[in-house]
Parts: C-alpha cells; sequence; structure tokens
C-alpha cells in the first residue's frame, strides 16, 4: 500500500528530521505541526556522538551544524572529591567512527535541521495544537483546535514526552514518571573563569551529591555549557523553567553547597559565572509499551523517553533513518508491516539503551559518604569495562542491518 502524505505531529529535533528524511531521502510529501508559537529553544548544550554525526551526515545537515560546535575527542570522568582522573569515554576512532563527538546548543541543532528542510520545501505549521486524530481502512485525518483538518496516509507522533498522541490515542495509560532527578543548566563566557580548568572539552565530575558537567559548546571554546544533575523533590514543570530572582541566587548557593569546596576551585567559579540557570525535572517512560496504533507510530521521546545519558538525541535519529529505510518499502508492503518490522528492529536496541541509562542516573543519588568512596573507586573499572560496549553502540549503524 503505497505512503503518499506523512502527518508529523511536533517540530522538536525528531519531529523536523523525520520530514527532512522521508522528504529528502524517500520523496515522500511530509507536513509539520507544532504547538507552540515559535520554535523552541528549551534546552542547553547536547553532545551528539559519532553514530549520531553520520546520521545527520547523512540527512546532509552536518556540514552546517559542525562549525557551530566544539568537536569532543573524549569526555573526563574525574572524581569531584580528589580532583583525579578516573578515566575517559573516548570518541576516537575514525575508521569505525568516521566522527569524534560533538557538544552543540541543541537549538543550533533544530535551526540547522530546519534549514534544510526548508530547501525541501518544507515548513512547519506552528500554533497548530492537535485535538483528535481518526483513521479508516485508507487513511488518517488529525484534526486541530483552529478547525483545521489534514488528511494523510501516516502519522508519527513526534510530540516529546507528553505526547498528546501517546496519551490520548496509542496508550492513554502510558504516562510520564518524575525520574527524582533534575539537572540545572546554564552557559558562561569560559574568559570569565579566573581558576584554570582541568579538562580538554568536556567533563563529567562525579561526586557525592549528583555529578557536575562542564563543555566547551562552541568551535572557538569561547562559551560553557555546566549542567549539574542532582536529586530533588518534584520542581512540578513539564519542560522547565528559567529560574529568577531570588530563587536562582538560592539555586546557586545550593549548588555550591553540593559541588563547591572540592580540589577543583573551577566548579564553583563557574556557577557564579553562569549568565542564568534554568531546572530541568527530568521524566521517563515506563519501558516497553505500545508504540503504534493503526497508522500511527511515535518516535523518539514520545515512545521511548528515558532520562538523558549523552546518546539520547543520536537515539532519536536513529529512528528516524530507520523508518526512513523500510518507508522505502512502502509500494510492495502495507504500511502496518512497515511500522511492524520498525517496532520489532526498534524495541530490543532502545531496552538496552533504557537500562543503561537507568544505572547511570542512579548514581547521580546520594547514598551516602562512604558508598560515594566506593563508586568512586568502581568508576575506573566501570568505564574499563563498558569501552568495547561503548565502541559498539558508537560504531553501530541502522543503515547497515538487515531488515525484513
Amino acid at each position: 500500500m503505497t505512503i503518499y502524505h506523512v502527518i508529523i505531529i511536533g517540530g522538536g529535533i525528531s519531529g523536523i528530521a523525520s520530514a527532512l528524511a522521508l522528504t529528502r531521502l524517500n520523496k515522500l510529501s511530509c507536513s509539520v505541526y507544532e504547538i507552540r508559537p515559535s520554535p523552541s529553544t528549551i534546552g542547553g548544550a547536547i553532545n551528539l556522538t559519532p553514530n549520531a554525526l553520520r546520521y545527520l551526515d547523512h540527512l546532509g545537515v552536518l556540514p552546517k551544524l559542525a562549525p557551530k560546535g566544539c568537536e569532543v575527542h573524549h569526555i573526563d570522568v574525574i572524581s569531584q572529591r580528589t580532583g583525579r582522573r578516573l578515566g575517559i569515554v573516548d570518541f576516537e576512532n575514525a575508521a569505525k567512527f568516521k566522527h569524534c563527538a560533538l557538544r552543540v546548543l541543541r537549538a543550533e541543532l533544530l535551526k540547522c535541521l530546519m534549514e534544510v528542510l526548508e530547501e525541501e520545501g518544507v515548513m512547519v505549521q506552528y500554533g497548530k495544537k492537535i485535538e483528535a486524530v481518526s483513521q479508516r481502512e485508507d487513511g488518517i485525518q488529525a484534526m486541530f483546535t483552529d478547525g483545521t483538518k489534514v488528511d494523510g496516509d501516516l502519522l508519527l507522533g513526534c510530540d516529546g514526552i507528553h505526547s498528546f498522541i501517546r496519551m490520548n490515542v496509542v496508550q492513554p495509560d502510558r504516562k510520564p514518571v518524575y525520574s527524582g532527578l533534575a539537572v540545572a543548566y546554564g552557559l558562561l563566557d569560559a574568559a570569565g573563569v579566573s581558576a584554570r580548568l582541568q579538562f580538554d572539552e568536556t567533563a563529567v565530575h562525579s561526586g557525592r551529591f549528583g555529578t557536575f558537567l562542564t563543555s566547551y559548546c562552541d568551535a572557538e571554546k569561547s562559551r560553557l555549557y555546566v549542567g549539574a544533575v542532582m536529586e530533588t523533590a518534584d520542581v512540578g514543570s513539564r519542560e522547565g523553567w528559567a529560574v529568577r530572582g531570588e530563587n536562582q541566587e538560592a539555586l546557586r548557593k545550593e549548588l555550591v553547597r553540593r559541588f563547591g569546596g572540592s580540589s577543583m576551585p573551577y566548579l564553583e567559579d563557574v556557577v557564579e559565572k553562569v549568565d542564568s540557570f534554568t531546572l530541568f525535572p527530568v521524566y521517563k517512560l515506563p519501558t516497553g509499551g505500545v508504540w503504534r496504533s493503526g497508522r500511527i507510530m511515535l518516535l523518539g521521546d514520545a515512545a521511548h523517553a528515558m532520562p538523558p545519558q549523552g546518546e539520547s538525541v543520536g537515539l532519536a535519529l536513529e529512528d528516524v533513518v530507520l523508518l526512513s529505510r523500510l518507508a522505502g518499502q512502502h509500494e510492495t508492503k502495507s504500511t502496518a508491516q512497515i511500522l511492524a518490522d520498525y517496532e520489532s528492529l526498534r524495541k530490543p536496541r532502545i531496552a538496552e539503551a533504557f537500562k543503561e541509562a537507568e544505572f547511570r542516573w542512579e548514581t547521580a543519588k546520594d547514598r551516602g559518604w562512604l558508598m560515594a568512596v566506593l563508586m568512586e573507586w568502581m568508576t575506573w573499572f566501570f568505564l574499563k569495562w563498558m569501552a568495547k560496549s561503548k565502541e559498539r553502540d558508537f560504531a553501530f549503524d541502522v543503515r547497515d542491518i538487515e531488515v525484513p
């Protein structure tokens, strides 16, 4: 059964990348609908792993994006208590990976994706709030609160962890769960840090009260991104917000309490110099779940939101590239079979990624001084043990796997 038109709900990274892949690679007609009035600027600097960069190159986006970020050859993992380097996460293996990693502002990635999509003649429609979906044997219709109705052959739910499509159509009882952790993140001028920085491009500082990430996020290494992962009560926001006034100062004091006074004085310095902090509560979805219903498929966080582990964008792009590859069979296979094939190929890899993300985030919770010291000793062994696994992950490419 031929697919002519694809309706995409959500104008974030997953939605824009889906439209780009299906338009550019599959020559399908796509329309993208976003509830916000304009492109989202929420989110800090993201880590794009080698496989994420290969997919962006495949989509024609990397040449625009690469000059806007900081190339990362490895991540230094450092003990907050002693200042000693515990190990690295290594991205250097040109023969297998083709690229290192890239730390870049999320807004820059979205902007580059949109620019390339516009070259294909597709424009995102903003301020479009979906209210209902109607399926029939030969197609699907999306209805919006402004009275607009759009017909298509396939609908992709790329509307994030709080997805309308999942919670109202595909699986209403699968709701987001607060992880118990939040991220406080912000940006600052690197030149304003008086203390010597003890890393090359990116560092994760591991301590009793959480983890503290510092990373350059532009090619000139003029801007630093910081993100503190810490255990906290549910802050009650779906998407995070800029902390202001007295709350901004209270947050800085709390970050200094957790991460200051260490053997690395620059941690306290960067907290004081950050332009403004945003507090982002981390939600996740229960594992497994239903991803499809009739002519509907969930992608990205709408299907499998997990605690961020530096590979989330790569997984979302992997979703897109695999679906595009399978959609190339749409003239010989039914839509239902294409979606079933996608789900059967994708779920095992996502399940493994979820397990690893859960483990990493549990280590950010306060388990007491003694356990923190033990975890510090274990980190060296863990990084060595995980090195081969990460090498396989970074070399993995959905364009190379066997498909039905």
